[in-house]
């Protein structure tokens, strides 16, 4: 019987081809496009657990877009007086408010980390956040000579990272958080200041002529407020400090959300369309199968083919051009995903965290049963009538090579 399919199938390749082509694009669209959302969807879920705080405050001057900010480990050299933090947390309404120290890696003269990173020095007795992710690896609280990498941070080799021209040992690595921190380096916030300070980073100087001693800044603020506090009022209360402003992380990742919903479903219009014009291509190939191969359907009869025989032929002609365009789409799907996602990535302004094995595996299955059905029903009226078909029609029609 496959010998027979095969044959049927390569003495037709232009029709198998077509078949087989739609079939590979509309999977590999599909597949491409439920790991960009599954990604993007674990991202957002992640991210707005691990935001850290219910407001973020950056100095007035720094020209930085917020999802920069809280979603990449784009460098930042900003700075502002480490008193705001004081005059912030006595605020009425703050609950409490813990302080980081930006720097960042520069280039790989410095550096055995590959490109430009940003470095975030952290409070060890405030900051709860971070404080809970280094919780997951046991009771880890990193020295001055030991840094916390995120796991998007490329070149780190065995087990050391040279930053600015200083040996570190890696003391961990983060799981995934969908934000900044998976791009990030993060060290005690006075030995982040300390190696900002350092005479042999004469790259940094500048920022230190034009703002200060290292000791005498922060660059963020992260403010949790109490259940009583109001967030107009208290964002009012701030921005009325001057020299500061205030990012609402949950309003930022609502954007980000509405934006990729938006673009989510752009596409997956198109990915629809291409399904519909696959299963038309399907349906009008086997249905006109019913009326072109009669006279064969009819010798295969005459032959001692019983109806069911007939029926598992073009069943299986529809099956095996359907799981050969599944394999090809998801293989296509899978390039298709990670081009998109290297493109992205350059912007990294959003939340992803890479689907697990288990979530591709469950989408596979998924499209894998769903082009199966396709594929069975497109076939099964040609099915149907080819078990109608009568010896004698092959001594009428001429359609048999």
């Amino acid at each position: 019987m496959f010998r027979i399919i095969r044959y049927s199938l390569s003495r037709r390749w232009v029709q198998s081809l077509s078949t087989l082509l739609a079939v590979t694009v509309s999977v590999g669209i599909l597949f491409a496009l439920y790991l960009l959302y599954t990604g993007v969807s674990l991202g957002l879920e992640s991210g707005s657990k691990r935001l850290g705080a219910d407001l973020l405050v950056i100095p007035a001057d720094a020209w930085v877009e917020p999802e920069n900010v809280l979603f990449t480990g784009a460098p930042m050299n900003m700075y502002m007086d480490a008193d705001l933090e004081n005059k912030v947390a006595g605020i009425p309404g703050v609950a409490k408010v813990t302080s980081q120290f930006f720097t960042q890696t520069l280039n790989a003269d410095c550096c055995s980390l590959a490109n430009a990173t940003r470095l975030i020095g952290f409070d060890l007795h405030s900051d709860r956040l971070i404080l809970s992710l280094l919780r997951k690896k046991g009771e880890l609280k990193p020295s001055s000579d030991e840094i916390v990498i995120g796991p998007k941070v490329d070149g780190s080799q065995g087990g050391y990272a040279r930053v600015l021209n200083k040996s570190f040992r890696i003391a961990a690595i983060l799981e995934p958080t969908g934000t900044s921190l998976d791009y990030s380096i993060l060290m005690p916030i006075d030995a982040a200041r300390q190696l900002a300070k350092d005479k042999e980073n004469r790259y940094l100087a500048i920022y230190w002529e034009r703002f200060g001693p290292p000791e005498q800044l922060i660059s963020a603020m992260l403010v949790q407020l109490d259940e009583r506090g109001i967030e107009e009022d208290i964002v009012r209360a701030i921005d009325n400090l001057g020299k500061v402003k205030v990012i609402e992380p949950a309003g930022v990742l609502k954007n980000i959300k509405a934006q990729m919903e938006s673009l989510f479903l752009v596409i997956l219009g198109g990915g629809l369309l291409t399904v519909a014009c696959s299963f038309f291509n399907l349906f009008s190939r086997f249905f006109s199968m019913a009326w072109d191969r009669k006279g064969e359907w009819g010798l295969y009869r005459a032959l001692g083919a019983t109806r069911g025989d007939l029926k598992m032929l073009v069943v299986g002609e529809a099956l095996i051009l359907n799981l050969c365009g599944v394999f090809l789409g998801i293989v296509a799907g899978t390039l298709l995903y990670g081009g998109i996602l290297t493109f992205l990535r350059k912007q990294r302004a959003f939340p992803f965290i890479e689907p697990s094995l288990p979530a591709v595996l469950l989408g596979i299955a998924g499209i894998l049963v769903a082009f199966s059905l396709v594929g069975l029903f497109s076939a099964w009226v040609p099915a149907r009538r080819s078990g109608r078909i009568e010896p004698s029609a092959a001594m009428a029609l001429e359609d048999i090579d």
